[in-house]
């Protein structure tokens, strides 16, 4: 810590680890004057620690308020921790947002576009620490205190040496002691040291600030304190705060001409060095904010150029703000609508006559300032310009409504909640936000140029009547939140509500989902399928064909038998696993057969004397079972297994011919006669010549009738091997192949014919229920955002874990979403899991913040300008 100057001397530097007991000691020794002496270095650097900003700039802006009232230095501590206090509870609204300066002043940007930069004089805009307790007496003042606590860490120490002044000879021990809490804070986060380097160099340049002799100095360092925060939010994952803090520090350099161009360098040089990094990280915050990225870094650049291209840069800061403030591709989205016009021609009567040389008459100024206040005061809660909170609500209605900026379809988004959650509660009447701001600083422009004019209390009662009627609107606003919340135990504020109609609806697309997939699988597979269309080829399956039969081959050698044999599980598992697969899935189908059907081992014995030349053929039955697959146009051969009978049988009697056991199925013989002589010795009672006829004792149908799933059950010879011989086996590895193909098909068609219901809106007449339950997850998803940038705009373009939520890649579910899912590989049955997850998150970030807030919302920030902008009129009218 720097050390305080005494009269007499100074005192060496102290180590920058606070010793606060110590150092109250030294201080209590000071004896030079108050305001000699500045503010330890260590108490500024409290401002810009992230765990005492809040707190320390509270402190500070109390001392200005204190500093304004009266500056008694009886009891000065107790008034300032009171009005601190005060503070606390009015900024909770605001919630955990490091507010920027550059929130709010759409008003301004579009001001600086329509004039020539360089005549301007008007600079950048910032409030003044003037007037804080009579916005402490105000309600719905959180946004205006909020814009004067930034700066007042800037102005600490300015403010404290004023305060020192005040408080005289004890002014440093008091002032010591009142910093001391907050300062052991500091002290004790020591663990985080970059943080609080961070904080001190900051504090460091803010002093510099202070000391500034030239109003070039006073530009380089204050950029330099912007370029440093960009830079450490960027560094410590706070992508959203960098963005607004580099959109501040380039809107501040379009006021200047020198040394803009070498500091904007600056900012061109890091902004080009971050080019690329973190873009995940930034989609994730918003999908945009790569694009506002780029802008920002051409605005840059034509600020670093040569000729100081303001005008060039002011536009795309303009469009920046359109994406980051009214989530629109760019200012002219809004301002070129054609329902402006009347705001357009109003504005367009101040023009002054081209004509005219010399000054303008004082009825033109009057005239105008007439025409501004006329439509400020009662033309701006038109249909056209906030929508109609009596609807038609109807779901295509909305969705049109929604492709409009929010500002001008309030009135009609308010009204379609209302009705969507069936509250009892009148909607609040809108004035447009935005075009109150564009016509409220038109008007202090306009009014400002000549004051002289309006110096009549009449017109210091109009200026209090503008900011009345906001004033009033943000209390009806409240009100309606309030009352949308409910009583007792069961409130519940309108963003939880519009959450859990979200998580209803997406529960509805999950189980229709379900069904779609459960419906798309039984079309796609065979009855008793088990395969998992998202697992592998190789996956294993206990799935058997049902009702197949084993039947003689085409065209085989049967050797007569035509009888159809039953199949077992186990049978059947002699198909690869990548045939079952196929199988199941259409490829094509699994036959079983039997072929070669034939006696073998065959042997001949005479059946009466051999004189008789009969004789009976015995044999052992063969045959072979096979495995086909048939596919489109073709059939292939999956196995071939051969049998053979272990008993032998009497399978023929006929002619004693060598030639009739040389054939394996003599089946054609069957009826023929055989002729034959009895011996010379036989009784004679009968003709010497008799006639046999071929016949079968037993056949190959018979056999296999008999042993095949009873006997000697054959069936099962083929699961064990038992005098089974596996003749040909084909590879299944081509299969495989072909089935992770096929997988892949279908799991497409499944994905595109889910997920299709899920990306495209809702035809009139439309009655497919998956599509009307996205329908409701988009909408509730869409009027969530909505109810943020009207109700908590501050949090939504502020607040990185909300926005997030509703404009990030990772944000609630939605038919945009959904496709970047699709993009990503995510099955569609997965989708409504994620966004269920996603819905959890945002309720919890919304949970925990301020009951306050959630229960009473905030004003927009152009409100907050522009209501800065007119008490700083009222000001000047009443000088």
């Amino acid at each position: 810590m720097r050390g305080l100057r005494e009269r007499s001397g100074s005192i060496a530097a102290m180590k920058s680890g606070l010793r606060s007991a110590c150092l109250l000691l030294v201080l209590a020794t000071l004896a030079g004057p108050a305001h000699a002496q500045p503010l330890p270095e260590d108490v500024l650097a409290l401002h810009w620690h992230p765990a005492t900003a809040d707190r320390a700039r509270n402190r500070t802006l109390a001392a200005a308020a204190w500093l304004e009232r009266s500056g008694d230095p009886a009891d000065w501590q107790q008034t300032v921790e009171a009005i601190s206090l005060r503070l606390q509870p009015a900024m909770e609204r605001i919630g955990p947002v490091r507010v920027s300066l550059g929130d709010g002043l759409m008003a301004w940007l579009v001001r600086q576009r329509e004039v020539n930069l360089g005549q301007s004089g008007n600079g950048f805009p910032q409030p003044g620490l003037g007037g804080i307790g009579e916005l402490l007496e105000a309600e719905h003042a959180a946004g205006e205190l909020a814009r004067k606590r930034v700066v007042a860490a800037y102005r600490a120490e300015a403010v404290w040496s004023r305060a020192a002044e005040a408080l005289g000879e004890e002014a440093a021990a008091g002032i010591e002691a009142f910093w001391a809490p907050l300062l052991a804070e500091l002290d004790g986060d020591a663990g985080n040291g970059s943080v609080a380097a961070h904080a001190r160099e900051q504090a460091e340049r803010v002093r510099a600030l202070a000391a500034a002799s030239s109003e070039a100095e006073r530009i380089r360092i204050h950029d330099a304190v912007l370029l440093a925060e960009a830079r450490h939010a960027w560094e410590t994952g706070r992508l959203l705060d960098s963005v607004w803090s580099a959109f501040e520090a380039l809107a501040r350099l379009t006021q200047v001409d020198e040394p803009a161009g070498g500091i904007a360098a600056e900012w061109s040089t890091w902004l080009e060095s971050i080019e690329g990094e973190q873009g995940a990280e930034l989609r994730l915050v918003d999908v945009d904010l790569p694009v506002v990225m780029a802008l920002l870094g051409d605005a840059a650049d034509y600020l670093a150029s040569p000729g100081h291209a303001s005008q060039s840069a002011i536009a795309e800061l303009a469009d920046t703000y359109a994406r980051l403030a009214l989530f629109a591709p760019d200012l002219a989205f809004y301002l070129d609508q054609p329902v402006r016009e009347g705001v357009r021609q109003v504005i367009s009567t101040c023009n002054p006559d081209p004509l005219l040389v010399g000054p303008l008459p004082r009825e033109v100024f009057e005239r105008c300032a007439r025409n501004l206040e006329n439509m400020l005061a009662g033309d701006l809660g038109t249909e056209e310009l906030v929508g109609g909170a009596q609807g038609p609500f109807a779901a295509e209605f909305l969705r049109r409504e929604l492709g409009l900026v929010s500002w001008q379809r309030a009135a009609y988004l308010d009204g379609h909640l209302n009705w969507l959650l069936e509250a009892q509660c009148q909607p609040p009447e809108w004035i447009n936000v935005l075009e109150w701001s564009l016509l409220a600083d038109h008007l202090v422009r306009w009014v400002s140029q000549r004051p002289v004019f309006f110096t009549g209390s009449g017109w210091r009662d109009t200026v209090d009547r503008l900011a009345e009627q906001m004033r009033d609107q943000a209390t009806a606003h409240a009100e309606w939140i309030d009352c949308v919340t409910g009583r007792g135990s069961s409130r519940r504020d309108p963003v939880v509500r519009l959450i859990a109609r979200h998580r209803a609806a997406l529960l509805d697309v999950e189980n229709l989902l379900l069904e779609a997939r459960s419906s798309f699988y039984e079309n796609a597979t065979r009855p008793g399928a088990d395969i998992e269309l998202d697992g592998p080829a190789d996956q294993v399956t206990a799935y058997r064909p049902q009702d197949l039969v084993i039947g003689p081959c085409p065209e085989a050698n049967t050797c007569g038998s035509r009888v159809a044999l039953p199949v077992s599980r186990a049978l059947l598992g002699l198909f690869p696993n990548a045939f079952l697969l196929a199988d199941q899935v259409g490829m094509g189908e699994l036959h079983l057969c039997y072929d070669q059907v034939r006696w073998v081992e065959r042997s001949m014995e005479p059946a009466r004397r051999s004189a008789s030349r009969v004789a009976n053929y015995f044999g052992r039955l063969s045959f072979d079972l096979v495995g086909t697959f048939a596919g489109e146009g073709d059939a292939r051969t999956v196995f071939r297994y051969r049998l053979t009978d272990s008993e032998t049988r009497h399978y023929l009697f006929g002619s004693a011919d060598e030639a009739i056991l040389g054939e394996d199925c003599p089946i054609e013989r069957v009826g023929r006669s055989v002729a034959s002589n009895l011996p010379e010795d036989h009784p004679g009672l009968v003709p010497n010549r008799l006639t046999y006829f071929t016949s079968t004792p037993t056949t190959p149908e018979a056999e296999l009738l008999a042993n095949w799933d009873q006997g000697a059950e054959w069936r099962d010879w083929f699961v064990t091997g038992r005098r089974v011989e596996r003749v040909e086996a084909a590879d299944p590895g081509d299969m495989e192949v072909a089935v992770q193909a096929e997988l892949a098909d279908l799991v497409n068609r499944r994905e595109r014919q889910m997920v299709a219901p899920l990306i495209n809106p809702p035809r009139s007449g439309d009655a497919d229920p998956l599509v009307l339950a996205m329908s409701r997850v988009a909408d509730t998803a869409a009027l969530l955002r909505r109810m943020l940038e009207l109700h908590y705009p501050r949090l939504i373009r502020q607040h990185a874990p909300i926005r997030s939520m509703l404009a990030g890649e990772a944000g609630l579910v939605t038919r945009d979403r959904v496709r970047l899912l699709r993009d990503q590989g995510v099955a569609a049955s997965r989708m409504p899991e994620l966004g269920l997850e996603r819905a959890e998150r945002l309720s919890s970030a919304w949970l925990d913040l301020p009951e306050a807030l959630r229960e009473q919302g905030q004003r927009a920030p152009e409100i907050d300008y522009s209501l800065e902008r007119l008490s700083k009129l009222q000001r000047e009218m009443g000088q």
